[in-house]
């Protein structure tokens, strides 16, 4: 038994953590610290999108979601912009980036960035994680769940707001928390937190510590970390050592500071769950009605059976009181089934007991008996609705539905209600409430015969909010000297009274009214848009965040990414004109535009088989055939251009896949699978177009994909250009007409001459009139303005 060693978690490389033999403490933290920080950097884009197509995907094949219940389709659904829960998902830095100022390595290391739902990461904010007993979770939308709720911290230690995640990922989260100590112990100590103490040692405050010790050892490492932590160390090189090696923990922080960690010692036989002194409470129960819940029991390199025993005769075991070895060791240990069956009204406790060897563990079953059908305290408020929970005692109506009803304070059934829910679901999710406001509310079966207790719920306050919204991403554009084109974002504001602070760093500028420019503008709450624009004078790739930020004091905002390629524009046309080599071959050919990497491929001179010119590209025949460029161009490629034609009719109908590659040809992806008609007849060009828009450094491949050869000649592309749209049914395209506010007066914007209308806010209409193409102005009172042309309008407040 005692030979098992301590890598029964996962299987680190050999040696990998040799160098942390003996030592505990600061000193264990500071050796990892050199074998698990050094490492590959991921891109935060598009490098940690495509990480997780691997790292993050569940059995089924969706984007693993730990603040939500939604299961993402992998490429697609990232955020962008959001007002709902359920809506798109982004990259949580689980250590909030603000709290190490942005700073890389840290901004994309994905053993702390997950994927997560876009509202209730916006929620969290940079809040600390914590426990709070009444906290406020976002609404369930479209059958979508929030996990997590936001709230004044109840944990020992700490009365601050904090976030606290779903029970179920606890321990992920804190065994992300000892990575960022050890990888970056080294500067850790620079870094902002409640949750950090400012030092290398032990790098926590002491109510964060105990925090993150008790969801360690309350939630073992589970089989979703492990696979996570294969598939990120082949993309960074390196490892969570704290998954690798849970006890870690304990020689780092717990208690067994004082002992010599050894990676090939045996690890002790331990009972790891249930956790010692915890319960497992069956909530409301109905009296002469069984209620089951599943308990979890997980030890760590046992050789005999876990015999469970229960006092009382309340509780009981359905699948037999003992659990074998080999299912108590496994990964996700082994599920236990109780049983609760009351007899009379009121609580009901017992204790059950864990016993295998000399190993042993108690902990606590509770439960409160209800006559009849037994309605249980919500969960998930928001300020819209709340999770109601009930006790299914069997009695549905053929629909196999109970009925909820909720009243108002003055006993009035809400409207809309009552209505059915699925009874064997034991809960469902009440909206259409008003915010910070107290109802009640029973649940019924058998045609009304039987009714629940009454619960009482207050609904959350409403939550302030700030966000941006826009479609696609905020990738911009400019030349060096030469601010590029203004784009538009729209902001949703939500029940926040004071000024709105929006930021941006350099060379991205901000402007409300597109004459003065700025890094940080002040809005009021009636503002509902400004103009983003990249400005400057040197070439270069460029990222900052976009940050809302306001006076009120509590506020969730869904700060945004803004990206940004600054180059000189230089049209692209590769003619191979430059070089020839006149054969099929693996190696490369410099073309006019940049060199070119081959494989079963060839420049021939030959005017006659050439579309312009005398020179073009020959794939071979056979589907390895491809060429792709050995440089990058530096400002995105937006569309591509190609004349191609068929070799031969003979040869049948030719296939290619066009290519591109944002990691200078690391990886690729397919932008478009072209068939060529070879019913033009042989060596006949024909222009195909495909649009690739994509920032940053790009390149481009063209493979063969089927045994034909084909020629290529008089590849074109253009500049990428930004992918920001408008919100169908929010805006209409700036670029056709605008209105803002300009040194107190009201400027109309338009492309073309059209029929502008402006309304006050309270409906009376202040003009109707053709304007030209071009500004006009108008002279208002202060207040806010509705401009409309066409079928479009426009908030402007004049102020």
């Amino acid at each position: 038994m005692l030979s098992v060693s301590m890598s029964a978690y996962a299987d680190a490389p050999a040696g990998y953590y040799d160098d942390c033999e003996g030592l505990s403490g600061s000193s264990l933290l500071s050796k990892l610290c050199d074998v698990v920080g050094p490492h590959t950097v991921v891109s935060y884009t598009p490098g940690l999108w495509n990480l997780y197509k691997t790292s993050d995907v569940t059995a089924e094949g969706y984007i693993w979601d730990m603040y939500s219940t939604k299961r993402w389709t992998p490429g697609d659904e990232q955020c962008g912009s959001y007002s709902n829960v359920g809506d798109c998902y982004n990259r949580e830095h689980s250590m909030p980036k603000s709290w190490f100022n942005d700073a890389s390595p840290m901004y994309s290391d994905a053993f702390h960035i997950y994927p997560t739902d876009g509202a209730v990461n916006g929620q969290r904010g940079n809040y600390p994680y914590g426990e709070c007993a009444n906290g406020t979770s976002l609404g369930t939308y479209n059958g979508v769940q929030a996990l997590g709720r936001k709230g004044t911290c109840t944990y020992p230690g700490y009365t601050g707001t904090v976030f606290e995640p779903d029970d179920e990922y606890k321990g992920d989260f804190a065994r992300s928390y000892f990575y960022m100590a050890a990888a970056y112990n080294d500067r850790i100590s620079s870094w902002s937190s409640d949750m950090l103490s400012g030092n290398a040692y032990p790098a926590f405050t002491d109510w964060a510590l105990n925090l993150l010790l008790d969801w360690h050892r309350n939630d073992p490492v589970s089989q979703k970390e492990l696979d996570r932590n294969e598939v990120v160390y082949g993309a960074q090189a390196n490892r969570n050592p704290f998954i690798d090696h849970p006890e870690l923990v304990e020689y780092i922080w717990g208690d067994k500071q004082d002992q010599a960690w050894n990676p090939n010692a045996a690890v002790e036989p331990s009972i790891v769950l249930p956790a010692e002194g915890s319960s497992l409470d069956f909530g409301n129960v109905s009296v002469g009605h069984a209620r089951v819940k599943e308990l979890t029991v997980k030890t760590i390199n046992v050789s005999e059976p876990v015999v469970l025993s229960l006092s009382g005769d309340v509780f009981s075991l359905v699948d037999g009181n003992s659990v074998a070895a080999s299912a108590a060791n496994s990964t996700d240990g082994a599920s236990v089934t109780l049983q609760c069956t009351a007899t009379a009204v009121g609580p009901v406790s017992a204790e059950l007991t864990l016993t295998c060897g000399d190993l042993s563990r108690t902990i606590s079953l509770t439960a409160t008996a209800y006559q009849g059908l037994p309605a249980g305290d919500p969960t998930n408020i928001s300020d819209c609705g709340f999770t109601a929970h009930w006790t299914y005692i069997g009695d549905e109506d053929i629909n196999g539905c109970y009925q909820i009803t909720i009243y108002d304070a003055q006993g009035d059934i809400v409207d809309t209600y009552p209505r059915s829910v699925t009874a064997a679901d034991e809960s469902a999710f009440v909206d259409e409430l008003e915010a910070s406001t107290t109802y009640t509310y029973n649940i019924s079966c058998h045609n009304g015969e039987i009714v629940s207790n009454t619960i009482t719920v207050t609904t959350a306050d409403p939550i302030p909010s700030i966000q941006f919204l826009y479609a696609g991403t905020l990738e911009l554009q400019s030349e060096p000297g030469t601010p590029g084109d203004a784009v538009e974002v729209m902001m949703d504001v939500e029940n926040i009274y004071g000024t709105i602070t929006v930021s941006v760093n350099s060379p991205f500028e901000l402007s409300s009214d597109k004459g003065t420019w700025t890094n940080s503008i002040a809005l009021e709450p009636e503002e509902d848009r400004f103009y983003l624009r990249l400005n400057s004078a040197n070439v270069g790739v460029f990222e900052s965040p976009l940050t809302g930020s306001s006076t009120d004091p509590e506020y969730f905002t869904d700060d945004a990414t803004v990206y940004g390629t600054c180059a000189s524009s230089s049209a692209f046309v590769e003619s191979f004109e430059n070089e020839d080599n006149g054969t099929y071959s693996d190696g490369s050919v410099q073309g006019d535009m940049c060199k070119w990497i081959l494989s079963n491929a060839g420049v021939y001179a030959a005017a006659s088989e050439a579309q312009d010119g005398s020179n073009y590209m020959r794939l071979g025949k056979n589907s390895n055939s491809q060429f792709a460029m050995a440089e990058d161009v530096e400002r995105g490629i937006g569309t591509v251009s190609m004349y191609v034609a068929a070799w031969s009719s003979s040869d049948g109908s030719g296939e290619y896949d066009l290519e591109y590659s944002t990691d200078s040809g690391e990886s690729w992806q397919v932008a478009a699978h072209q068939v060529i008609d070879v019913s033009l007849g042989a060596k006949v060009y024909k222009e195909y177009t495909y649009t690739i828009n994509c920032a940053g450094k790009v390149r481009i491949r063209v493979s063969q994909t089927s045994g034909k050869r084909l020629l290529f000649d008089n590849i074109s592309m253009t500049s990428y250009t930004s992918s920001v749209g408008y919100l169908e049914g929010v805006n209409s395209n700036p670029d056709l007409w605008d209105a803002f506010c300009r040194n107190s007066q009201l400027i109309v914007s338009l492309a073309n001459e059209a029929e502008v209308r402006i309304y006050g806010i309270d409906g009376l209409q202040y003009a109707s009139t053709v304007l030209p193409a071009g500004e006009s102005q108008f002279s208002l009172p202060a207040g806010l303005y509705v401009v409309a042309v066409a079928d479009f309008t426009r908030r402007v407040l004049v102020k």
